[in-house]
């Protein structure tokens, strides 16, 4: 029996280690995404000599009538030579590296048959929709520095700009963290914001609250306040995304000025579903399982991809190069050995001057 139960520990362990491991690429991230600029694959299957999972970028250019090749795998390029004419770089494709680190749940359908086990035996399951969120930490090559680019997946959908629950599981009550402020999932280094917009949420109304970038200490235990009609609401005064840390307060002060008040969210946002089941006793004994759907993800404006299903990457790219024009029909029609008379040369006639000036007449 204890031999059981060790094996059992382990077990669960290796199975801990894999589901967090910040090197795999998360299953919702899988697959060719895609925009009018570019095509994405996380999942290359190519791994960098620091752990990190090499992608694949192609650009597609000249009005997505070229597909430029310009991030992968070195190995993945000597198997498959990149096309070099004057529209790609001489240089060999950036190979940059990224690692996952959860900002929330990676959630499936009930059929899927893949759970997430909380503290008090709560099951959670995604409701009609897959979702979850992660900080992508990437690395470019000849840079020493980590950039963080923060991305949210509700269904086929990738967005950059989104809140996440931070509390409250009733309605959309509660206060939601701006979790994205990079500027796109790029081949170069990206862009962030240098201000965030976080929103608090009651029965009646939604605040927003303005925070921005700080060199202050974290505190993860400090709050700051604000009032409205008699009540008093609290939120943090730190907040840390994608490695850097922003306030919504100066100093040493605890009440927030910068509070907006709005009647709901934006109309263009999309909310992910989170479906919980806690099983519970009766009066019998008999479990009795309770279910409740709330909601953690709320993404704003159209999505930076989309996931294209059904292809690889490879196919995608054949099937766009068939649509090119086929290249121009040379100058000349194909011929053998030309039969040039080189005396003219070894032995140019004595009017050779003449004859030029003769041909300008």
């Amino acid at each position: 029996m204890v031999f059981k139960r060790k094996f059992l520990t382990f077990a669960f362990l290796i199975f801990s280690f894999k589901v967090f491991s910040q090197e795999e690429v998360p299953v919702l991230l899988k697959g060719v995404w895609k925009n009018s600029s570019r095509y994405f694959v996380f999942d290359s299957g190519y791994v960098s000599d620091d752990g990190g999972a090499i992608p694949q970028a192609v650009l597609r250019s000249f009005y997505t009538w070229y597909d430029d090749r310009a991030a992968e795998s070195s190995l993945y390029s000597e198997k498959n030579p990149r096309n070099v004419n004057n529209t790609t770089s001489k240089n060999p494709a950036q190979e940059i590296s990224i690692k996952y680190v959860p900002l929330t749940d990676e959630l499936f359908l009930q059929s899927d048959g893949k759970s997430v086990l909380q503290d008090g035996g709560s099951l959670l399951y995604a409701n009609g929709i897959t979702s979850g969120a992660w900080n992508l930490e990437i690395k470019y090559p000849n840079r020493k520095e980590i950039y963080n680019v923060p991305v949210a997946v509700i269904g086929d959908r990738l967005f950059l700009k989104f809140v996440i629950r931070q509390s409250g599981e009733a309605g959309v009550s509660g206060f939601w963290k701006d979790s994205g402020n990079a500027s796109g999932i790029l081949i170069s280094p990206p862009v962030s914001s240098k201000e965030l917009l976080s929103y608090f949420s009651t029965d009646s109304a939604v605040y927003q609250i303005r925070y921005w970038k700080t060199d202050m200490e974290y505190d993860s235990s400090a709050q700051a306040f604000f009032s409205d009609a008699g009540s008093e609401y609290s939120v943090p005064k730190h907040l840390v995304v994608a490695g850097q840390i922003f306030t919504c307060v100066t100093g040493r002060r605890t009440k927030i000025r910068s509070v907006k008040k709005i009647s709901s969210f934006p109309a263009d946002c999309t909310f992910n579903s989170v479906l919980k089941i806690k099983s519970s006793n009766d009066l019998n004994g008999i479990q009795v399982p309770q279910e409740s759907v709330y909601s953690t993800i709320c993404a704003f404006g159209e999505p930076y991809l989309t996931l294209e299903k059904g292809k690889s990457l490879e196919e995608i790219l054949a099937e766009n190069l068939k649509k090119n024009h086929p290249p121009p029909q040379p100058l000349f029609p194909p011929h053998g050995i030309l039969d040039f008379d080189w005396s003219i040369i070894e032995d140019p006639p004595k009017d050779w001057n003449r004859r030029i000036l003769d041909l300008g007449k």
